[in-house]
């Protein structure tokens, strides 16, 4: 009893965390802790710096959660005093539909979206809502950074498989996803895996970087994986379903849900990133051209590009992908765990739409939906 006591209460810790809400008891392990190791960002035109102070606000939107961004947006805060920001946490979709509909109606909207949303980014641009603009910390910027006009990542995102090590403890768990599909039918997994349903958007977006590299034989894992495999539309039931034991593993989990593997939680939970089945997702940044405060946001993105805005987005969860940022979790030291060759980072591209209505069906034959 007093262990699923214990367990319910780091499940809603989890939850909330995922969700933007906060809880109190002390500091959580994202919390912002080292200002003084915040590099500067690379400087802005004086002239778009003093119409952002003009400005003096700035309004983002995005999925992850408010503990996640509250290292980057205290260091920008440092860096910018005159621009007050906002973050206002939302579901991926809602981030875009929002925006969409305050714009139509003339109101107050986000001068900055932060979204692993690749499609509705790209529908973004092609309605002319995302500045076409290229700020100072783009110009080193590898190729895969720079997402589509005025789209840059401020993280790479690898996706992980997230594991309850009291079910399933890490000398028996597999080491690949190719491995896990072999090992799906078996009593102590089946039904108990779960993964993201391939119809929404994120879950749309890693299942297609996946196959983009794997191929037909990714889709025969995944035709193997779907007839015992769960699913879920978000991180935050998945994760907790894990911690609660009613799913045992997990596969294509966001990163964003590694922050919160500590204390009671990580005695239940591990990760592994499997080398035949981790997409680097990126997280991009763009300014709108919606928002009251555009100068801030070129600002904005700017800093999140740049090595500043990558140090203090490590502090909370977020993984750098530029040379020099050490973190934990980023490109380099994953790239040395798996390999070069199995690097897989997934691009935006007219692909990524023009595919969905057949992939989408596809992946539904594979998982029975």
């Amino acid at each position: 009893m007093k262990r699923r006591a214990i367990l319910a209460v780091a499940a809603l810790c989890g939850f909330a965390a995922l969700t933007g809400c906060s809880s109190s008891g002390g500091e959580t392990p994202n919390a912002y802790a080292a200002k003084t190791d915040i590099p500067t960002a690379a400087a802005m035109d004086p002239a778009i710096l003093e119409a952002a102070n003009k400005e003096g606000s700035l309004l983002v939107y995005g999925e992850a959660n408010e503990a996640s961004m509250k290292p980057v947006l205290a260091a920008f805060q440092d860096q910018y005093p005159g621009i007050k920001t906002s973050y206002i946490s939302l579901g991926g979709t809602e981030s875009f539909q929002r925006y969409l509909n305050e714009k139509a109606t003339g109101g107050k909207t986000a001068d900055v979206i932060v979204s692993l949303q690749g499609a509705n980014f790209l529908d973004l641009v092609k309605r002319g809502d995302i500045q076409d603009f290229t700020p100072p910390a783009a110009a080193p910027l590898p190729d895969f950074a720079k997402l589509a006009p005025g789209v840059f990542a401020m993280e790479l995102n690898p996706v992980m498989a997230l594991i309850n090590t009291t079910l399933l403890p890490e000398s028996e768990q597999p080491d690949s996803l190719e491995a896990l599909a072999r090992m799906s039918g078996d009593p102590k997994l089946a039904g108990k895996i779960v993964t993201y349903d391939g119809t929404t958007e994120f879950g749309y977006t890693v299942n297609h970087a996946y196959i983009a590299k794997a191929g037909e034989a990714g889709w025969k894992i995944l035709d193997q994986l779907g007839p015992n495999t769960k699913v879920e539309a978000s991180a935050g039931p998945m994760f907790n379903k894990l911690l609660q034991g009613e799913y045992t593993m997990s596969y294509f989990q966001s990163g964003a849900t590694r922050p919160l593997l500590t204390g009671a939680t990580a005695k239940v939970l591990n990760y592994r990133f499997f080398k035949d089945g981790t997409p680097f997702m990126p997280r991009g940044a763009g300014a709108t051209t919606g928002g009251k405060s555009p100068n801030a946001a070129k600002v904005f993105v700017n800093f999140l590009i740049d090595k500043a805005g990558q140090t203090a987005g490590c502090t909370g969860g977020f993984a750098p992908y530029l040379d020099g940022v050490d973190c934990p979790v980023n490109l380099a030291k994953v790239t040395e765990q798996l390999g070069a060759e199995n690097i897989n980072i997934a691009t935006w591209d007219e692909a990524l739409i023009n595919d969905s209505p057949a992939f989408k069906n596809r992946w539904k034959e594979a998982f029975g939906r």
